[in-house]
């Protein structure tokens, strides 16, 4: 039996409401089920009875700390005595209750003071605390960098290792790990999203191959056009690229899943080696990454995104 998806409620005080909606969105992505007032109250309900009724059917109870949320008088106190009475009905080694701050702030509430907080503050954390949250309610979930960055052959070789991609050279014993791939049309446009990672791809590519230089503009093309409707589609990181990695061949001799198209077989990724000249590559024919020059034309572009 498939087990069922986590309930998250996200409680916080409304002057956070703009960070409390990056972490709907954020955890969303990874297909968690998430309560969150300003998407999940309908017009004409009774907004109070609909609270109490989704925290107590929540699995977990994510609150939102800030100096104005645990000094404040409001709902959101409300809200946090009801989680602590369920709290008392679950054993001592149960996590139920997420602290998580956006700034440095001390509740005041004995036994929340008594649980491990996470923190997402300041915005360099922002990723870090994300990971803590989802190894909790989504242990499976992947959070992969998405800002390219400078990566000498050693620092790629420990990222493989570290998530355990396959890569014939670097991790031959690789196993990399189960995706939740769902493939879907959009405005006519063909993506697959991996619930595992949060990530869109497309299910294609580029129809040819081309320069580093010319992968970019590709891209800024795609955004123009809105591909399935978005304008946020950007080249992937090697991180993100070698999460499609196979360790064996299952689209005919290619090591990526059957779902995405076999005509790129290797792409470009956003990432540079040290020299600042040259680009890494990601090859689902040889089932590896290497680095190559920018006038190389040899390689196509499959882009990604939030989903």
């Amino acid at each position: 039996m498939e087990k069922s998806k986590p309930k998250i409620f996200i409680s916080y005080a409304h002057e956070d409401v703009g960070i409390a909606s990056r972490l709907c969105k954020d955890l969303k992505k990874h297909g968690i089920d998430i309560w969150f007032d300003n998407e999940s109250l309908l017009g004409g309900q009774n907004w109070k009875f609909e609270i109490n009724k989704a925290i107590k059917e929540s699995t977990y109870f994510l609150a939102v700390l800030s100096k104005v949320s645990v000094d404040s008088i409001g709902y959101v106190q409300k809200e946090l005595k009801t989680a602590l009475e369920i709290l008392d009905l679950h054993p001592k080694n149960k996590i139920y209750i997420l602290p998580v701050r956006i700034e440095d702030c001390f509740p005041i509430e004995e036994r929340l003071s008594d649980l491990h907080w996470i923190n997402i503050f300041p915005e360099s954390e922002y990723q870090n605390g994300l990971r803590k949250i989802l190894k909790v309610i989504s242990p499976d979930s992947l959070i992969l960098r998405s800002d390219l960055t400078i990566l000498s052959t050693g620092s790629a070789a420990e990222m493989i290792r570290k998530f355990d991609f396959y890569d014939f050279k670097l991790n031959p014993e690789g196993e990399g790990f189960d995706h939740k791939y769902n493939a879907q049309i959009v405005d006519a446009d063909k993506i697959v999203i991996d619930e595992v990672t949060g990530l869109m791809w497309q299910q294609d590519g580029s129809p040819n191959s081309m320069t580093f230089g010319e992968a970019i503009d590709w891209i800024k093309g795609l955004n123009h056009k809105k591909f399935a409707g978005f304008i946020d589609w950007w080249l992937p990181t090697l991180e993100e690229a070698m999460s499609l990695m196979e360790p064996e061949q299952k689209n005919g001799d290619l090591h990526i899943d059957i779902l995405f198209d076999h005509q790129q077989r290797d792409i470009w990724t956003s990432d540079l080696e040290q020299d600042g000249l040259e680009a890494w590559v990601v090859s689902f024919c040889r089932g590896g990454c290497s680095v190559h020059d920018f006038s190389n034309e040899d390689y196509y572009v499959r882009a990604v995104r939030s989903g």
